[in-house]
């Protein structure tokens, strides 16, 4: 906790100079993930093994049924936590993950263990589960079994031991993982990790306090003030501590206390404490409550950077997350985050607000493993019932305090703290990579001077002109658009293309707006223009118009569509079967309407003449339009604009070549552009152009840096 609260006054105190405390907290997140697999594999073995068929038996189907009605019903409120995150605009620059596949999840590789030296190489905790439980339950049958067990105990013991090492460096970890989230997040960011915080809390203290000694109270005679009475001590103790392991021998003193409370129930004291002393410890290297509450995380993961996870991918986190969390959320939560391709980076955001909520998750996994016990223990002496009087009681108090968590926590965000959406002034700011060609920006085209000759010339009638000039298409994020300095620059990466280029041949720049095809295709013939700087889908009807460079990068289609059909777009298999349903706006060239076509199969595409037409539709939400076909670079920024909308990527994505354009036998030119950006691209400046506008690393630059003491208050740095 003094970790904590000093990790959060460093970041505040000194801002973005915390950020090499990240280093340290990726060494702590290493080392803590050190023993898991051994110490989990260890456990099973030596725990099962230690017992007999007739223990593993009646405790498996007693305890084990106990387990599963409490880890359903965690598992369904987990499902409902994400009704409880706000409707924030979010939108995100464009991603390579966009274009990879979803993943395609082997379960028989996951969970059968054919080569158990690849399980545990390549951490599948499933199957190092199934292998573990396998192999102690062999040793239960093997009369030289504490042979093998014993020494398993050693390294078992070892391997706490390190554990304990390490957790003693928690202080420093916690600190820096804290310091360097609280010095580097912005605003937007500490509000959305409140909101999980605030969720997690409220919805362990529900299940903890209510839901859990409920199903206790349905089956058994116990009454809840007796429940909590006598858990009391080691319910403290846990959330003082953060840990559940510690207080077990407490709470299975208190577990048979409570069973032997003033003689009221007809079970044999001694059979009572055996089997308590059996349930309690034999459980605990389940999945607890606890941990299927941090299977959340990974649907808030997906909120928190504008993705909401599709309730399609509901049963791969249940089937693969379940069995994973046999080796703790330490390592659960990364392997579902690269299943679900979300960024591994945000492990590191659920370690530093583990620290806070992993304390109100061990009051729900103490009472699971009340739970277990109590019920359990009535089970093997035919002490328990349903009672409905009960049932019907506990359900109504749970649902009236549920469903005000989750909608309450919605609603107070939603309408009384909501987050500032920035992010598409960060992209209004984007600027040059590199220093600027002077340059002149009209915002009309000039009528032709006397003296120009109505026909597009070579490199050499450029060159003696002294000036380079260039068409481009006006508000195309993140390609060309006016940013909000002071006085508005033209950037963007065709933008910055045509600055690199003109400064090799050492000439200033004219820009001029061409709001169509059309108009770029007519200036370039008449000369008013040279080079039409605009990244142009490579297509046959194209080749005909123009004279086209060699490609610049390879894009992909993409349509932008309201956040809430994304999934209606997610592969092309699923378009065509829609395609009598669905009107697609594209723009109205006729290469465009026809890679369309031939995609979608669809006859209902709607040609869109400009991009002020669509940045219009996009703008009023129209509904008669379903979808806009994009590139998908410029369809994720305009979705920056727009954060009603979301960009889909169809699976699998179709690949372009995209080039830029002079008029039609215009080939001097067209060679000396060639010939520059072969070398552009062979020195890695296009990748470096592409990451800095498409990617996003121009607005991460323009970032002001976070606010802090040291800066804003102090003054002691710029």
């Amino acid at each position: 906790m003094i970790g904590l609260i000093l990790g959060v006054a460093w970041g505040v105190f000194f801002g973005e100079l915390s950020s090499w405390l990240k280093v340290i907290g990726d060494i702590f997140v290493k080392l803590l993930q050190i023993t898991v697999i051994p110490y989990i594999s260890l456990s099973l073995i030596t725990g099962i093994g230690g017992l007999s068929y007739n223990q593993v038996r009646a405790h498996a189907k007693r305890g084990g049924s106990i387990w599963l009605l409490i880890s359903a019903i965690t598992l369904m409120v987990v499902m409902l936590m994400p009704l409880s995150f706000p409707n924030w605009s979010s939108a995100s620059f464009f991603s390579i993950q966009q274009l990879e596949e979803p993943p395609t999840v082997d379960f028989l590789r996951m969970f059968i263990p054919s080569n158990p030296a690849h399980a545990y190489a390549n951490a599948l905790v499933p199957a190092i589960v199934v292998f573990s439980i396998l192999v102690g339950i062999a040793l239960i049958g093997m009369p030289e079994r504490d042979a093998l067990i014993r020494p398993l105990e050693v390294f078992h013991a070892t391997m706490m031991k390190i554990t304990g090492m390490i957790a003693k460096l928690s202080p420093f970890g916690v600190f820096a993982l804290i310091a360097s989230t609280t010095g580097t997040s912005g605003v937007e960011d500490l509000t959305r990790l409140q909101v999980y915080i605030i969720v997690y809390i409220l919805t362990a203290l529900t299940l903890s306090l209510i839901l859990l000694p409920g199903i206790i109270m349905v089956f058994t005679q116990f009454r809840y003030r007796d429940i909590v009475k006598a858990l009391h001590a080691p319910l403290i103790t846990a959330f003082a501590t953060g840990s559940a392991l510690i207080v077990l021998p407490m709470l299975i003193e208190q577990c048979k206390q409570l069973i032997a409370y003033q003689g009221r129930l007809a079970i044999n004291q001694e059979d009572a404490d055996a089997s308590i002393e059996m349930l309690v410890p034999s459980f605990f290297t389940f999945p607890s409550p606890m941990g299927l509450l941090s299977l959340s995380f990974v649907l808030y993961a997906g909120w928190y950077i504008g993705s909401n996870v599709s309730v399609t991918a509901y049963p791969l986190i249940v089937l693969a997350g379940v069995p994973s969390l046999f080796g703790g959320p330490l390592l659960t939560i990364p392997f579902l985050l690269n299943q679900l391709r979300l960024p591994s980076d945000l492990f590191h955001v659920f370690v530093s607000i583990n620290v806070i909520i992993s304390r109100f998750g061990t009051l729900v996994s103490v009472m699971h493993y009340t739970a277990i016990g109590l019920i359990g223990t009535m089970a093997l002496a035919g002490q328990t019932r349903l009672r409905w009087s009960r049932l019907k009681l506990v359900a109504l108090v749970s649902v009236v305090l549920i469903l005000p968590v989750i909608l309450g926590v919605r609603a107070f965000y939603s309408y009384v703290v909501i987050a500032p959406y920035v992010k598409d002034d960060i992209l209004k700011r984007m600027h040059f990579l590199d220093s600027p060609q002077p340059a002149k920006n009209f915002t009309e085209v000039p009528e032709m001077s006397d003296g120009q000759s109505g026909t597009p010339i070579g490199l050499a009638g450029i060159e003696k002109r002294g000036v380079l000039k260039v068409c481009y298409q006006p508000d195309e994020y993140p390609s060309a658009f006016f940013n909000t300095a002071d006085p508005p620059q033209l950037v963007g990466f065709d933008i910055e293309m045509a600055h690199r280029f003109a400064k090799r041949l050492q000439l200033p720049l004219e820009f001029l707006p061409a709001e169509t095809e059309s108009a770029a295709e007519d200036l370039l013939n008449r000369g008013i223009c040279d080079i039409y700087m605009r990244t142009l889908p490579v297509e046959m009807p194209r080749s005909r118009r123009f004279e086209l460079s060699a490609p610049i990068y390879r894009s992909s289609m993409g349509f932008i569509v309201k956040d809430h059909r994304r999934n209606e777009f997610q592969s092309w298999e699923n378009i065509r079967k829609l395609r009598h349903s669905l009107r697609i706006g594209v723009e109205d060239t006729p290469g465009s309407i026809a890679r369309l076509h031939m995609f979608t199969a669809n006859d209902n595409i709607v040609p869109i003449e400009s991009m002020e037409e669509q940045l219009k539709l996009l703008k009023s939400g129209d509904e008669s339009i379903d979808a806009i076909a994009d590139m998908a670079e410029e369809g994720a920024a305009l979705t920056i604009l727009y954060p009603d909308f979301e960009l889909v990527v169809p699976k699998p994505a179709v690949f372009f070549p995209v080039a830029y354009a002079v008029a039609s036998g215009n080939n001097d030119l067209v060679k000396a552009f060639n010939t520059w950006l072969l070398a552009q691209r062979s020195e890695g400046a296009v990748d470096q152009l592409y990451r800095h506008w498409m990617l996003g690393g121009a607005a991460e630059a323009e970032e002001a840096p976070r606010w802090s003491v040291i800066r804003n208050v102090l003054g002691w740095v710029d």
